[in-house]
């Protein structure tokens, strides 16, 4: 049994195949804490009973790494077994390339929120339940803030919070920036 005690009802649930490969991401309806499992929506995904899973979930408390087990598919409701859980380590977190289109839209500097007047268009390149990796073509963003990043797969809008802390410039004139997942109050 996992030591997490998190609720992970209404976190966002990024879901990957047994070797790694993306799937979708889902809103978890459901945490059963004790028997450790979730539910979510199934949407328009094919999911199969029995199907080995892996999961990054971004939860109020922070992120955690499951493996899981497809238990039964309903009509409208998948329910995954949870096991295994990685612990969080910000250098030794598995990255999961994502490869999306995103925006930051706002700035929050000294615990106050500064919405931008225009979106700064950013690629999230990847996730680790530690942080994200954004990619840029013009906009250099300030080390030490904290992103507003909004974002949506397959329909499903999303929002997280990343404080930057590293800055890397490329031949190409980009950047990509290492945001550390912040989770705020």
């Amino acid at each position: 049994m996992s030591g997490t005690t998190s609720n992970f009802t209404d976190s966002l649930v990024i879901i990957y195949d047994a070797y790694n490969s993306f799937i979708t991401k889902k809103i978890i309806a459901k945490h059963d804490v004790n028997k450790m499992y979730i539910e979510f929506p199934k949407g328009d995904d094919d999911f199969k009973a029995g199907a080995r899973l892996n999961l990054l979930i971004i939860h109020p408390d922070g992120a955690s790494e499951f493996q899981g087990k497809l238990n039964f598919v309903q009509q409208d409701t998948c329910e995954v077994a949870l096991y295994k859980e990685r612990q969080r380590d910000a250098r030794g977190s598995e990255r999961r390339t994502l490869n999306i289109d995103a925006a930051v839209t706002a700035f929050i500097v000294n615990a106050r929120q500064v919405m931008l007047p225009t979106p700064t268009q950013v690629v999230i390149k990847n996730i680790s339940t530690a942080g994200v990796l954004l990619e840029t073509l013009t906009e250099r963003l300030p080390a030490g803030v904290v992103l507003q990043i909004e974002f949506s797969i397959k329909g499903e809008n999303s929002i997280i919070y990343g404080k930057v802390v590293r800055e890397q410039r490329h031949e190409d004139l980009s950047y990509s920036f290492g945001c550390q997942l912040i989770f705020l109050e």
